[in-house]
């Protein structure tokens, strides 16, 4: 994760560096659930995130002890799809719809020589997305997968990315692996608050096909 953040108010930007192993020490819970249902040419599909980070800073003294912060990070869309090209080895879709942000930051200082103080700040938004994904088989058990999606536009953040490539393998005909990359980024700039953040890293998954 990288990117200038500014998410509480009175606070500066702070340019935001954190590798792997940063977010891993510090992570409480993470979650991701992708969803798509079919019905001929026509389908719906979803995308749930949601990530919980807590950090604590050493002795900050005297003035206070130390600082410790929360972030919670959560992200809902909602697709409609269409199919526009198919065969026995492939399958491509293109997507139009809505992703839901909401980014919390609570923030608190124990007390030194000054009093004890806490602050927070968060924000929302819908961003207007399009995009494809699709699959394509590359052995009798592996396939390829992966989508593209853009949106923003300026109707909620100026704009945003998401993109994903993997390579799966059928363990049995309902159920498959996959293990992936994936990358994305937004940046929404609302009043004071700021969020110009790249994600990106590896994904390993299992799918369920019902």
């Amino acid at each position: 994760m990288s990117g200038p953040v500014a998410t509480v108010p009175g606070l500066p930007p702070v340019d935001v560096d954190a590798s792997f192993s940063d977010i891993l020490d510090n992570l409480d819970f993470a979650g991701m659930v992708v969803v798509q249902a079919r019905n001929g040419r026509w389908g719906l599909s979803g995308d749930v995130q949601y990530v919980k980070l807590s950090a604590a800073s050493g002795p900050l003294g005297p003035t206070f002890g130390q600082a410790n912060a929360k972030i919670r990070n959560t992200i809902v869309s909602l697709y409609a799809d269409y199919q526009v090209g198919q065969s026995q080895e492939h399958e491509l879709w293109v997507s139009g719809g809505v992703r839901h942000w909401s980014v919390s930051t609570d923030l608190s200082l124990t007390a030194g020589t000054a009093a004890a103080r806490t602050a927070n700040g968060s924000d929302s938004w819908l961003d207007p997305v399009i995009g494809i994904y699709g699959r394509r088989d590359i052995g009798e058990r592996t396939y390829v997968s992966g989508w593209a999606y853009v949106g923003g536009f300026g109707a909620g953040s100026d704009s945003m990315v998401d993109l994903f490539g993997g390579v799966g393998y059928q363990f049995t005909p309902t159920t498959s692996g996959v293990l992936g990359y994936r990358y994305m980024s937004v940046d929404r700039s609302n009043g004071s608050f700021l969020y110009d953040v790249e994600q990106q890293g590896p994904l390993l998954g299992v799918v369920f096909n019902f």
